[in-house]
């Protein structure tokens, strides 16, 4: 955006404007959003610029402009009667730049006045320096461009100094001024986010249409603006905007202005032409997007001899196999099952029953006692080998029944519960839910009771329902 269209003024922080345009009157004519692709800048401000005419005010300076005398030598005397139109009310920086002039003939000044109708620049310095609003460095700027034009004519200054002097008493004659047609007014916008930069709309080839907005159509519409844009070299960024459509690189862009006010319709169609302009500029827009060259990223070709021959060589007519072979993986040995070792029987153990008397035992006692004796092996009645150890084969112990959750009334489970668990919904709204109410018991304390003391008993007496009974008579 900043490379597409023409700067018509523009500054930096901390330093003078670089670009400085054309004598010039603004007027703001509304606000819009605009869209160039897929860039949208909201609140995009539109001026139209008028430019002046710069010749008329330099001459007027000449006719109007009195001769004071002043005490100083002759020939002096004329120089500043001279000088004086070109540049009235100048400070030092001025006069200090055209100290090394020895006059100023009325070429000189013709040539001046002739130079700033060709040359804008020059004129608005002029300007500055008759109202005596210029800067230094604006004056200084103006003597330079004098000198400039005095410098092939400075033997010709000298001898018309003398001839002025001369014929003094003669009226001066103004030059005759330059007829100059006065530049085309400018549609100039301005970005929201720099309000300090200025942009052209360049002229040349350009079409406008109204478009009715989908949202009301029937009140509101944009504007669709196809025009041609050449972007101009990045070292010089003039205010000249006119587009070259022979250039090859123009290109057609479409900027389309969202409802924009009646103010800017009116001047954006009175800055095309009217409509035998539009007309041309469709042919001439049309002539030029066939003579454009596309572009295409870099991933696609235009359909064109070159994808042809391109798809011919890329296409293989057998099948791609690699050459290079692939690393050669070792089958992973299997493993074998591990073969268990027999296991060796263990001997049993074998008490025997059979008591064994000592004889001086039964002699004395007579009584029979009975003495254990070592274990001993039992050998088989058949091999004489010992019997194998029984192996005890646990079994598994049963499972603990898991305790259904299920209702404690209709016994159905799957269903939530409620009162602590134990019933079902439809059971309680049936009344079928009964809970047994346990009162509450404190805890009582224990006495130990001694089992010595002897405790008188205690009997129980009948309660009696109805009424009590005489106490019985004791007998005679």
């Amino acid at each position: 955006m900043y490379s597409a269209f023409p700067r018509f003024s523009g500054r930096v922080r901390g330093k003078p404007d670089h670009l400085v345009p054309a004598p010039h009157t603004m007027r703001g004519i509304g606000r819009c959003q605009i869209e160039i692709g897929p860039h949208s800048f909201a609140d995009t401000s539109f001026y139209e610029v008028q430019y002046l005419p710069p010749a008329p005010a330099t001459t007027s300076s000449l006719i109007q402009s009195p001769w004071q005398p002043q005490y100083t030598p002759y020939g002096q005397q004329n120089a500043q009667a001279t000088s004086a139109p070109v540049a009235q009310h100048t400070t030092s920086p001025l006069l200090s730049s055209l100290s090394s002039m020895s006059s100023i003939s009325p070429s000189l000044i013709n040539q001046v006045n002739s130079a700033a109708a060709s040359n804008p620049t020059l004129a608005n310095l002029l300007q500055l320096a008759a109202a005596g609003k210029g800067s230094p460095e604006q004056l200084k700027t103006l003597g330079l461009l004098i000198q400039s034009l005095a410098t092939p004519e400075s033997s010709e200054a000298l001898s018309s100094a003398a001839n002025l002097a001369q014929s003094s008493a003669q009226p001066f004659t103004p030059p005759a001024t330059a007829t100059t047609s006065v530049k085309e007014f400018d549609l100039v916008f301005q970005y929201y986010e720099t309000s300090y930069e200025r942009w052209i709309l360049p002229r040349g080839p350009v079409i406008c249409e109204k478009v009715a907005d989908t949202r009301t159509p029937g009140l509101t519409y944009d504007i669709v603006l196809t025009m041609a844009l050449q972007p101009p070299p990045k070292a010089a960024q003039s205010s000249v905007a006119v587009v070259d459509t022979e250039s090859p690189s123009s290109q057609v862009v479409t900027i389309r202005l969202k409802r924009p006010p009646p103010a800017i319709w009116e001047t954006i169609w009175k800055w095309v032409g009217g409509e035998e302009k539009l007309n041309e500029n469709r042919k001439i827009l049309d002539g030029l997007k066939k003579q454009t060259d596309r572009v295409y990223l870099a991933h696609r070709i235009p359909e064109n001899s070159l994808l042809t021959q391109l798809r011919n060589a890329s296409a293989s007519t057998y099948v791609m196999k690699s050459i290079k072979p692939g690393p050669v993986v070792a089958p992973r040995p299997k493993r074998k099952p591990a073969q268990r070792k027999p296991t060796q029987p263990i001997p049993a153990l074998q008490f025997s029953t059979t008591p064994q008397i000592s004889g001086a035992a039964v002699a004395s006692s007579g009584t029979s006692f009975l003495t254990p004796t070592t274990a001993v092996p039992a050998q088989s009645s058949t091999t004489g080998e010992p019997d194998a150890k029984r192996i005890k084969v646990a079994k598994p112990k049963p499972a603990t029944p898991l305790v259904a959750i299920r209702c404690v009334s209709c016994q159905q489970t799957d269903v939530p519960l409620i009162l602590g668990g134990r019933f079902c919904r439809p059971c309680v709204d049936s009344g079928k839910a009964t809970t047994v109410y346990v009162p509450y018991r404190p805890p009582q304390a224990q006495y130990q009771v001694q089992r010595d003391i002897p405790v008188a008993p205690v009997y129980a007496q009948p309660r009696n329902t109805g009424a009590l009974a005489p106490p019985p008579k004791p007998p005679p």
